[in-house]
């Protein structure tokens, strides 16, 4: 794969992020979705201005209204919002001091009301091709992967959701194993403990492991350092199961999923398994893409550009394996990224090369899933989170 498809292919990933218009109400201890929330679109749309799209999503029918610029920001290819809501966070580019691009972070205040933005402040990210952001579960930090330098950064963030003073940053180096022919930190990924991050390095087929020091807002190479996945799976994207102890790797070069055990204290991780992304009667070419898992932990789902599908496994519980459930059409063209609304009914699959989102509707006992509405309109989304 060549630099120039590093940026344009796989440094984004679809974002579409939903914020609350109101709190999360609990019951009886339960956690109640509110039927109408902000959702957020990231696009490479060469449009100024048309980086980042709002709309509104309804948790009880599925769909997307009134989806329209906001931000101001040209073509991110990664966002995230922080936990409480009121603060949003940007891939973007900056000039360093020597009046070199470089790659940077930018931060919002989201309007409750209308979901629009203002922003706040901006940061360099310590590296060019910024393509993935990570919030600590906390609000105290912030982590980002640079794909074309190859290193991971981690940034503190303060009370009123700016960039604190201070910054680590960390080069990835070694001999690649596979066709991409560097080092690519292409993903990092907050545990659900906030106890410690793990990124995809693309180009080296291999995990870091990283631990957080959410006081100070750090972050240090954990002692394990890294886990080698097999030669020729250019890790992608991260996502943990909700118990914390079982991370999925989706490869984009060897179309596969892999598992691996987790320690939730230490971070220690094994390699458990590895299967294919793809139905068995696609033949050509094909680059996984994104990787969701159900809020229960039952499903997991992932994104084939090539054979433009969405393939499902049901996931045990107990041991964190993986059996195929079946493989459905994207509905578009390249789907580069996939979120599943909070109410856990809806997956949005954000069609790059077709220019539109399409929602499918989640059936709860087997994991399948079926279009639901026409696709919707948005120029090259890029990247997805809730």
């Amino acid at each position: 794969m060549t630099t120039s498809r590093c940026y344009l292919i796989a440094c984004g990933c679809l974002a579409v992020v939903l914020t609350q218009r109101v709190s999360m109400l609990t019951f009886a201890g339960e956690r109640v979705t509110p039927k109408k929330l902000h959702i957020y679109v990231a696009t490479y749309s060469a449009v100024e201005g048309e980086g980042i799209f709002r709309g509104e999503f309804d948790t009880s029918t599925g769909d997307i209204l009134n989806l329209k610029p906001t931000g101001g920001i040209t073509s991110p290819a990664a966002i995230v919002p922080h936990p409480s809501g009121k603060y949003f966070y940007a891939t973007s580019s900056m000039d360093d001091d020597r009046g070199q691009s470089t790659g940077a972070v930018v931060a919002f205040a989201v309007d409750e009301t209308t979901g629009e933005f203002t922003m706040i402040d901006r940061q360099s990210t310590g590296g060019t091709g910024p393509c993935f952001l990570s919030c600590h579960p906390q609000g105290k930090l912030i982590v980002i992967a640079n794909c074309g330098t190859a290193t991971v950064a981690c940034l503190p963030l303060t009370n009123d959701g700016r960039f604190g003073n201070t910054s680590t940053v960390i080069q990835h180096d070694g001999q690649s194993r596979n066709s991409e022919g560097k080092p690519q930190a292409h993903s990092i990924q907050i545990s659900p403990n906030g106890n410690f991050a793990v990124a995809a390095d693309l180009g080296l087929d291999r995990l870091f492991v990283y631990r957080l020091n959410a006081l100070n807002g750090t972050m240090a190479p954990h002692e394990l350092k890294s886990v080698d996945l097999p030669q020729g799976n250019g890790p992608r994207h991260v996502t943990f199961h909700p118990s914390g102890r079982f991370i999925y790797v989706i490869g984009e070069l060897g179309n596969t999923v892999s598992t691996l055990r987790t320690d939730v204290d230490t971070g220690e991780t094994v390699l458990l398994q590895n299967i294919t992304t793809l139905s068995q009667n696609f033949s050509g070419d094909s680059y996984a893409a994104d990787i969701v898992i159900m809020q229960d932990g039952d499903f997991l789902y992932g994104t084939n550009r090539g054979e433009d599908s969405v393939a499902i496994w049901r996931v045990n519980g107990a041991s964190g394996l993986l059996t195929t459930a079946g493989n459905t059409s994207c509905g578009g063209k390249f789907p580069r990224s996939a979120a599943i609304d909070p109410s856990g009914r809806f997956l949005i699959i954000g069609n790059q090369k077709s220019d539109q989102l399409q929602v499918f509707r989640i059936e709860s006992k087997d994991g399948s899933i079926m279009p639901h509405g026409a696709p919707i309109p948005v120029p090259t989304p890029v990247c997805i989170k809730f």
